[in-house]
């Protein structure tokens, strides 16, 4: 190779090692960035592993997440019983719907806040619409659409009675809406709780559910006589008539039949049967089954009796009596009845004292346990409460093999209390009195930042945990005081589970994007080691080349 050619590839080995030397110099600098951005997305993971979040905790234990509505909203979550958001004034910081409402009606000044109302119902008949009241309050609620016209009506319709001093000092009224009872208390409380009139709560009415043929109630000795056997011993002439039993024994006394309370049917043995085809029977079955759950709180009944106490327990209700509507109605068939042999009826009560659902004895007697009915429709509703994990079950054609909620003593019930103000309008009532004087005492925050933001459940966290924002309580002696949320009975601080998986999946995506940009620089630095290896080599081959030709040069001019 001649000198002049040699140095010329010298030059471009050079310029290439070089260029390699660049790049890998490069790949050194992000691989150095993308250890800090490891760092960084690690240092994150671990701040999010100890996120927060506030949530409500109910009477019963549930959690909801916190937010605006569960505070400042009617509802048997806050038991009807504001837990007002101020600020550091000790003003109330309404939503801009509420403050729009409160200003509309007179309560309080748009600029300032202040309270410019005195305290006063108004009108009864609500059409007060701007002078301070507290109807006027209500009615401008409605407009801003913070109330269904519903509730409003039915608060104003309590008139004079439905107007409190209530978080001014004035007499706090008995709004517990739920106790807890075990199975065992439960039972009996079902078969000994009486209304203020003496009349039991949990009285079946077994007679009006199956004898009631002209709606009123009353039943005469000739309709009851018609629908339900009266003797230990049918016959012929007792055919298409009901018998319900006792353990086995036909139960002859109208009293005792009028007075069986769910906790009696609990506590016994008691079957419902009839000459009719088991599709016949059903139909009584369903009546029985309905006069249960009512009682029981399915449906939308404010009574005082029930499991219903929240939209969990009222949405479980509904699901119990569909699944035990299903378990009765499971393989039935509709072959003619026979005659009366109380061997046959025997024999149906039995069957039926071991299953959960409609059997037909021979002569096509059919029957049914009404307590394990009973005891399904609890199960089913517990079901729904705690999820299938607790352990209970029920199977169809065994009572045996059934797991029902009835037999485990520690499980707890959760019904209303008798002695309560269980009224909704009144409920409803005594939250807005609440608010309204509040109002009229505090005023409320005139920020309209805060306004918009405090209905955003991050902000109201972020506020609360900051010391932006506190909460005003009713304390017993019928004031609300202000305080930090960890005074308060209902907001809990818990670990954000959604954030921190949240976090780690977001994590796990940068890592694996990092992990790939690096393996990524890894083989292109090992590519670029290996050019230059190559250009290093042939380098130095070069270089000894140019060498050796110079050096010749100077030897044959030399002599």
């Amino acid at each position: 190779m001649g000198l002049a050619a040699s140095q010329a590839r010298f030059l471009a080995i050079t310029s290439r090692k070089l260029n390699c030397e660049f790049q890998s110099m490069q790949i050194a600098q992000e691989k150095l960035s993308i250890t800090r951005e490891q760092q960084k997305a690690a240092s994150e993971y671990q701040d999010a592993l100890s996120a927060t979040k506030l949530v409500w905790d109910t009477a019963d234990n549930d959690s909801y997440d916190l937010n605006y509505d569960i505070m400042m909203k009617p509802s048997a979550l806050n038991e009807y019983d504001p837990y007002l958001i101020t600020d550091t004034q000790g003003k109330i910081v309404l939503s801009e719907g509420m403050f729009q409402a409160a200003v509309a009606a007179g309560i309080v000044d748009r600029n300032t806040g202040e309270p410019i109302a005195t305290r006063s119902m108004g009108n009864s008949d609500g059409t007060s619409k701007t002078d301070g009241s507290r109807n006027a309050f209500l009615y401008q609620l409605g407009v801003q659409n913070q109330a269904d016209a519903s509730t409003i009506e039915a608060v104003m319709e309590l008139g004079a009675n439905g107007y409190t001093s209530s978080g001014v000092g004035g007499d706090i009224i008995d709004k517990t809406l739920a106790g807890a009872l075990n199975t065992n208390s439960f039972i009996n409380y079902m078969k000994e709780a009486e209304d203020a009139e003496g009349n039991l709560i949990y009285n079946l009415n077994l007679v009006n559910l199956l004898a009631d043929t002209n709606g009123d109630k009353t039943i005469s000795d000739e309709e009851y006589n018609s629908v339900i056997c009266t003797t230990t011993s049918p016959s012929d002439t007792d055919t298409n008539k009901i018998i319900i039993t006792k353990n086995g024994v036909a139960i002859t006394d109208r009293e005792e039949l009028e007075n069986l309370t769910l906790g009696d049917i609990l506590d016994g043995k008691y079957e419902m049967t009839g000459t009719m085809n088991p599709t016949e029977l059903l139909k009584r079955v369903e009546q029985v089954l309905t006069g249960m759950a009512t009682i029981l709180g399915k449906g939308e009944s404010n009574d005082v009796k029930g499991l219903n106490v929240d939209k969990e327990s009222e949405g479980a209700l509904d699901n119990a009596y569909e699944f035990t509507l299903a378990l009765m109605n499971a393989n039935q068939t509709s072959e003619a009845g026979g005659s009366i042999i109380f061997d046959s009826v025997r024999n149906a009560i039995t069957t039926a004292q071991n299953t959960n659902n409609i059997v037909k004895g021979s002569n096509n007697i059919s029957s049914v346990s009404l307590t394990n009915m009973l005891k399904s429709y609890l199960t089913y509703f517990a079901i729904a409460m705690e999820g299938y994990d607790y352990g209970l079950f029920i199977e169809q054609d065994s009572a045996s093999k059934s797991s029902y909620v009835t037999d485990e003593l520690n499980y707890y019930f959760i019904i209303k209390e008798d002695a309560s103000i269980t009224d909704q309008a009144s409920l409803n009532a005594d939250f807005y009195n609440q608010l309204y004087n509040q109002l009229c005492v505090n005023g409320a925050c005139t920020d309209a930042i805060k306004r918009a933001q405090v209905t955003d459940s991050d902000y109201l966290n972020h506020a609360l945990k900051n010391g932006q924002l506190f909460v005003s309580t009713l304390n017993n002696d019928g004031y609300f005081y202000q305080s930090h949320y960890t005074a308060s009975a209902h907001i809990v601080e818990v670990t954000d589970d959604d954030a921190i998986a949240q976090a780690e999946a977001e994590y796990n995506v940068k890592k694996s994007e990092l992990s790939y940009k690096e393996e990524s620089l890894d083989l292109q630095m090992k590519n670029i080691d290996t050019e230059l290896s190559a250009l290093t080599t042939e380098y130095d081959t070069v270089k000894n080349l140019i060498s050796k030709n110079v050096e010749k040069v100077f030897t044959m001019f030399s002599t």
